[in-house]
C-alpha cells in the first residue's frame, strides 16, 4: 500500500490525518484503527508528513498569490504526491534570485493550474 492509498482508505473509514510538527496526528471512530493500518501510518510517516507539507505550502503560496484555494484544494492526491516528490530534491537550494527554489517552482506551478481553472470551458449553464 502506498500513502495514496492509505489516504483513501483512512478517509473511507472516517480516519483524519494531521500533520503536527513532525509528528501525525490521527483521529478515529472507535474500533476503525486496526493494528495493520497504524503499523501501515507508522511505515508511510514520512511520505504523508511530505504529502501535508506540500499541500499547507501550495496553500500559502495561492493565497500570497490570489489564487483561490480551491485550486489547491481539488488537487487529486496522485499530482499532489508528484509534486512533493519534484520538489523535495530542491529544498535548500536557490533560484538565481536568492529566492528558495522550491518556492519558486510551486509558484509556477500553482500559476499554471490557476491558468488552466480559468481558461477551462464551465459546464455551468451549458445545454445537451
Amino acid at each position: 500500500m502506498n500513502a495514496i492509498a492509505l489516504i483513501r482508505q483512512c478517509k473511507t473509514a472516517g480516519i483524519q490525518l494531521q500533520a503536527r510538527g513532525d509528528r501525525l496526528h490521527v483521529e478515529a471512530p472507535a474500533g476503525s484503527l486496526t493494528p495493520e493500518l497504524r503499523q501501515a501510518l507508522a511505515d508511510h510517516k514520512a511520505e504523508l508528513l511530505a504529502l501535508h507539507a506540500t499541500r499547507k505550502r501550495l496553500v500559502g503560496i495561492a493565497a500570497s498569490l490570489g489564487i483561490p484555494r480551491a485550486v489547491v484544494d481539488d488537487l487529486p492526491l496522485e499530482e499532489l504526491f508528484a509534486t512533493a516528490e519534484q520538489v523535495a530534491p530542491t529544498d535548500g537550494h536557490k533560484d538565481r534570485n536568492g529566492d528558495p527554489l522550491a518556492h519558486s517552482l510551486l509558484t509556477f506551478y500553482l500559476r499554471c493550474l490557476a491558468d488552466q481553472v480559468s481558461t477551462s470551458p464551465s459546464t455551468h449553464g451549458a445545454t445537451p
